[in-house]
């Protein structure tokens, strides 16, 4: 049925095709996103698998569709590479349920499958609008031609108004995260004795994917293997290229340990840790980052226009594209452990008040208003 006013609480369809095939990064921030709001508006997580609850939905025939789509000479242009083809495989198994209910907006954060599924919209004339999330630091003209843009870092906003995009095209609201879940009742020498590191080991953690590109976990074992005395790199994340580990078994022998710990066992790494490093020149965010300042955990990460943002501390910030800039600044904090946390409480408690969920759950809610009101405005 038609409406003739917009809804003062908008239908909402959340898309990701991650959920249900990844542990973290973007895939848990739309699994925590539709946590907070699925008591405060009327919305529907579609996934990929997993168990699904009363407002969580797979896709029908998404699996042989998928399997169908990345079996298909597609070219580079239709999909081609496998994230682009179980995109097109995803938006096509939606389409049932886009056509069925009467959604506001369809909110998704896969560049692929919001070009699918603006194209669905156009063709069928879905009146959901769709907002799209840009959390993959992408050049401008990448956009794909959505409602309205969601940016999660001020940067990329920035740069974007600057390029001439109107402002009432966008909105900026950070990534959110439960500041409670990284409380721990254990002490951090309990922690260290559960995991067995001793109490005088100078503990580096690194949570990241295993990859060399973007994330250049390769630089941080480097810098780390020039240390001296008791030291040991924890990397824990997905193994995404093996050479990683093999490099890291090479330069550092028993002074690195690899894991994938459960993601609710992520904050016992952070308080166990004496800092984390994070040596990517650049990210659309930097969850992991966050996460650890809200444990109090000293950060390393680059001098960038990002990470200023995000950190909002000068000490926590380096230039990680030279070689030795790492190895010195830990040599120093190693030096004097006893005053690591003397900021840290402060770190901490500035990230809670910017990006706990109970801050940004009405920022949310005012961006899916505002979406769902173009239906009107347009009519």
């Amino acid at each position: 049925m038609k409406r003739d006013a917009p809804a003062a609480s908008p239908q909402i369809a959340l898309v990701s095709i991650g959920i249900g095939r990844v542990q973290r990064g973007f895939e848990k921030y739309f699994t925590d996103l539709f946590g907070v709001l699925q008591n405060e508006v009327d919305i529907t997580l579609f996934k990929s698998g997993g168990i699904c609850s009363s407002r969580e939905r797979i896709p029908p025939l998404l699996r042989p569709a998928t399997a169908i789509a990345r079996a298909l000479p597609l070219g580079d242009h239709a999909g081609g590479p496998k994230y682009k083809a179980d995109c097109l495989a995803f938006g096509l198994c939606l389409l049932p349920e886009l056509l069925r209910r009467d959604f506001d907006v369809i909110h998704c954060i896969d560049p692929p499958l919001a070009k699918v599924l603006q194209h669905l919209r156009r063709f069928f004339r879905l009146r959901a609008q769709l907002l799209f999330t840009e959390g993959c630091a992408a050049p401008l003209q990448y956009y794909p031609r959505v409602s309205h843009i969601h940016h999660v870092a001020q940067v990329p906003f920035q740069q974007a108004l600057a390029a001439g995009i109107p402002e009432s095209y966008m909105t900026l609201v950070p990534v959110g995260l439960h500041a409670s879940r990284f409380a721990t009742a254990a002490s951090r020498q309990e922690l260290r004795k559960k995991y067995g590191i001793s109490d005088s080991t100078f503990l580096i953690l690194v949570v990241s994917a295993l990859e060399r590109t973007f994330k250049r976990v390769d630089y941080i074992i480097e810098e780390v293997s020039r240390l001296e005395g008791d030291v040991l790199l924890w990397i824990d994340g997905h193994p995404q290229d093996p050479t990683v580990a093999e490099f890291a078994r090479h330069k550092l022998g028993s002074k690195c340990r690899i894991t994938h710990v459960p993601s609710c066992d992520v904050p016992e790494l952070y308080h166990s840790a004496d800092v984390m490093a994070n040596a990517s020149l650049n990210e659309a965010y930097g969850l992991a980052v966050e996460e650890a300042l809200c444990c109090g955990l000293m950060v390393l990460t680059h001098d960038c226009p990002h990470f200023e943002w995000l950190v909002q501390d000068r000490e926590c910030l380096i230039d990680m594209s030279m070689p030795g800039s790492l190895t010195a600044r830990l040599r120093e904090l190693a030096a004097r452990t006893e005053n690591l946390s003397n900021r840290a409480q402060k770190r901490a408690e500035t990230v809670r008040q910017r990006f706990d969920w109970s801050a940004l759950v009405p920022a949310y809610l005012a961006m899916y208003r505002k979406v769902a009101a173009l239906n009107f405005r347009a009519s």
